[in-house]
């Protein structure tokens, strides 16, 4: 799931460019290194959009300060809430503090933009995704009452991401026009997983060295069953992050003959 966390970063970065003030048609709008821009008329626009990655990829290794993006590697996420209340898996999960290393290693695979539309879907592979922070779980599993909290590790292998946004155009108030993401759509593969958490509350206990036997045990069938709440919290993160930068970007600074 944290590759599509990458993959978004990824896309927030793309778009940057220096503005200058006045309105949209007495605008001149200069490219920064870090950008390779591509044009709405390019009949090869997907290819062009993995280009510009592949351009953006060493910038974000080490952030880029001037547009307040950090580095990727690792990847930095406050909290994260996801909530699940179908199936054998019914518990909201509080995840804080989280750091996930190996985003840098990220390759974009395909890419299919309607630019006329303002959608775009990209799909991003990672070899491998360490991850640590802490976590609150409250709820029910296999019909026993669930609550842990504490510390958590985990390795995800050969993971595959893909974000979906819809966007829509606007104007602000001197004419200029902006994009907003109205949807976002967010899945992810994984191939293998390992799992590590230490309890505060059932720590040295029975319950709390099972815990880790159980998530090993069964990670394939506990990511199938969280992974929609996965989803939903991933997409609405950064649905926020998104729009808060799409903001500050007139159309014609990321897509010239807007």
């Amino acid at each position: 799931m944290y590759s599509v966390s990458c993959l978004c970063c990824i896309i927030l970065c793309m778009v940057k460019f220096v503005i200058t003030e006045g309105a949209e048609k007495n605008s001149t709008f200069v490219t920064p290194e870090y950008i390779k821009p591509c044009y709405k008329s390019d009949p090869d626009i997907n290819t062009c959009i993995i280009n510009t990655f592949d351009h953006l990829k060493p910038y974000l290794v080490n952030g880029i300060e001037d547009i307040d993006v950090p580095s990727i590697d690792p990847l930095k996420i406050d909290s994260l809430t996801m909530e699940n209340g179908r199936g054998v898996y019914r518990v909201k999960a509080n995840f804080f503090n989280i750091s996930a290393s190996g985003a840098s290693n990220f390759s974009v695979q395909s890419v299919r933009a309607d630019v006329a539309n303002y959608i775009i879907q990209l799909g991003v592979t990672l070899p491998k995704i360490e991850i640590k922070g802490k976590y609150d779980v409250s709820g029910n599993v296999l019909l026993f009452n669930l609550r842990t909290k504490g510390e958590f590790w985990a390795i995800f292998l050969d993971v595959y991401g893909k974000a979906t946004m819809f966007g829509k155009e606007y104007k602000n108030k001197e004419n200029v026009r902006f994009m907003k993401i109205d949807k976002m759509m967010v899945d992810f593969t994984i191939s293998k997983s390992r799992f590590r958490v230490r309890d505060a509350i059932n720590h040295g206990n029975v319950i709390g060295r099972a815990m880790n036997q159980f998530l090993n045990n069964n990670y394939q069938e506990i990511i199938t069953e969280m992974k929609p709440a996965a989803s939903s919290a991933i997409a609405k993160h950064f649905k926020s992050l998104l729009n808060k930068a799409f903001s500050k970007l007139p159309l014609k600074t990321w897509l010239p003959d807007a």
